[in-house]
């Protein structure tokens, strides 16, 4: 009699390893299958998308020098006083000073591009302005040398090509004109116009050499063999990258067994691209595709099969580290971070945690510090009220009024100042309307004008509407008394105030006529430098942003000799009186 057999003894970690292989294997071996059947019928589109955007890329490179050589243009068609002189809007005695101070320097700044030569031409029909040229030798014309000229219309008004032209005032035109054809070169056109009338003064003529807009393009981003023309309207070839290009008649030969072709227009140029990509490179590209696939899927098997053992114990391992750190955090700890090294959901987790800890502990701290940065500037400013030097002058006027019996003068600027500090100390309130602050100024100003001997002229334009919106105390007076003190040149100087509502802000500017200030003065004022008249303005400034935010505060605009414009910018907001 036979013995029975045992039953086999399989470990449960080999049974579940032997699971996961089969519903691992299974995925594997269908996907791999698909991906290898697919990958043959997918690669074309897939490439033909990659060539497009390459080429794509290729015409925005293109028009970006297209572009470059029109902005030459751009420069003499939009400026204004050029074109008054152009028209001979000058006496005759101005001639040589015009010429040579503006006319040239601005067509000679035109013809200097950063990216390509260009030779700048203006043909005027003022037969009155002198004409200015280079000799054109063969050689220059040859190596398109950057050159620029000033020539009369009746040079040109016999060529074909330009009785041709049917230019409206705002229009432009690419075009082989000339010997442009001979030198390999193409022609930005566009007419010079009166802006008094609109008529045509003349035509501004931009050439470039075809080379520099397209050979040093990065065709090589072209799968390899690849082609590239440019062709115009009439189907001619403008530029090829291959001296060996397959041409006839002017056209393309383009074998569709052998090329795939890919055609791009370009913008405000009449050309368009033309690529033509061996279709060899495709099946090259399958073949790499399939052995790719295949060798994946093996890579993949074998890594599925370690990771199903080591997962269980990893995201459990991350798991009760993320939560001891949020339980930390829970119970106040917030300098706690998780470390954690890795590139998954769990580090991205782990991130975000860590970030907005930080930020927590952050904003906790900025909040602590911005209290304390703003009630130091509201002492500053309680204290800069009560300004030792303004009171100390004021109080020599009064004295001085006194002794000559200047009683109504007396009067009125005791009135001005009783005012003037009235509204100033406010209850030491920091936040009042917008009417309050004006009635500061009003009263300043009063008192200044008193001083003076109504040397100072006032002009107010206040919109009546914004009188109730809130804002800063003390972001005014600064600024007219820097236009006293630093600004004040002649026997009288003229201060401007507006204020009004812009697009979800206010804007409040004081203009003055006075001295005015070089650039690099009004950065001093913002560095820190010393500046004398930088205090005040980069109080006001600081004020400003710590209440209404890092977008507001104060613009300057100066001109040494024309006077300064300083904007205050700050948000609607209704104010709200504090109740006691």
């Amino acid at each position: 009699m036979s013995k029975k057999r045992k039953p086999l003894f399989i470990p449960f970690s080999y049974k579940l390893f032997i699971s996961y292989l089969f519903i691992m294997l299974v995925p594997v071996i269908v996907i791999g299958s698909y991906a290898y059947m697919t990958s043959v019928q997918s690669i074309e589109q897939h490439t033909r998308e990659n060539l497009d955007a390459a080429v794509k890329q290729i015409k925005r490179n293109v028009e970006f020098r297209v572009n470059d050589a029109m902005r030459s243009s751009d420069e003499i068609y939009a400026d204004q006083v050029l074109s008054r002189y152009l028209s001979g809007y000058f006496v005759d005695w101005d001639r040589y000073v015009v010429t040579t101070q503006y006319v040239l320097p601005r067509v000679e700044l035109a013809s200097n591009l950063p990216t390509q030569n260009v030779r700048l031409a203006l043909y005027l029909d003022e037969a009155n302005f002198s004409e200015y040229y280079y000799n054109e030798t063969e050689e220059a014309l040859r190596s398109g040398a950057r050159q620029f000229g000033i020539f009369h219309t009746s040079r040109i008004r016999q060529e074909p090509w330009y009785r041709a032209l049917d230019l409206t005032y705002n229009s432009t035109l690419w075009k082989q004109v000339g010997n442009d054809f001979q030198y390999h070169n193409i022609s930005f056109l566009r007419p010079l116009i009166d802006y008094e009338t609109f008529d045509s003064i003349g035509l501004i003529k931009v050439t470039v050499k075809l080379k520099d807009i397209f050979e040093d393009v990065e065709f090589n981003t072209l799968a390899s063999g690849s082609q590239l023309f440019v062709v115009d309207p009439k189907q001619e070839v403008l530029f090829a990258s291959s001296h060996n290009a397959m041409m006839y008649a002017g056209s393309l030969q383009v074998d569709a067994s052998e090329y795939l072709a890919i055609e791009e227009e370009i913008s405000n140029f009449p050309a368009k691209l033309v690529a033509l990509i061996p279709v060899s490179s495709f099946k090259d590209n399958s073949r790499l595709v399939r052995n790719m696939t295949i060798l994946i899927c093996l890579v993949s098997l074998l890594v599925l099969l370690l990771f199903s053992m080591l997962i269980s114990r990893y995201f459990s391992k991350r798991f009760h580290k993320l939560m001891a750190s949020l339980k930390s955090f829970k119970e106040g700890e917030l300098h706690k971070r998780i470390q954690y090294r890795g590139h998954d959901e769990f580090a991205l987790i782990s991130d975000a945690f860590n970030d907005m800890a930080s930020t927590i502990e952050k904003l906790i701290d900025e909040v602590y510090i911005s209290k304390l940065e703003k009630k130091e500037t509201e002492l500053q400013v309680l204290h800069g009220q009560m300004n030792p030097h303004f009171l100390y002058n004021t109080f020599s006027s009064i004295s001085r009024m006194a002794k000559l019996g200047e009683i109504e003068k007396l009067h009125e600027i005791i009135r001005s100042m009783a005012k003037f500090y009235r509204l100033s100390l406010n209850k030491g309130e920091m936040v009042i309307p917008i009417e309050k602050e004006i009635q500061i100024i009003e009263a300043y100003l009063e008192i200044q004008n008193i001083k003076y001997g109504d040397r100072i002229r006032i002009e107010y334009d206040i919109d009546p509407d914004i009188l109730h919106y809130e804002t800063v105390k003390f972001i005014l007076q600064p600024f007219v008394e820097n236009a006293l003190e630093h600004a004040w040149y002649d026997d009288e100087i003229a201060i401007k105030l507006t204020a009004a509502k812009g697009k979800e802000r206010i804007v409040m500017a004081i203009a003055d006529n006075g001295l005015g200030m070089r650039e690099d003065t009004i950065q001093a004022i913002f560095k820190k430098t010393g500046e004398p008249l930088g205090y005040g303005i980069r109080n006001v400034d600081q004020r400003l942003k710590l209440h209404f935010g890092k977008d507001y505060g104060v613009r300057i605009e100066s001109e040494v000799g024309a006077g300064t414009t300083v904007r205050i910018e700050f948000p609607v907001r209704e104010f709200e009186e504090k109740k006691e």
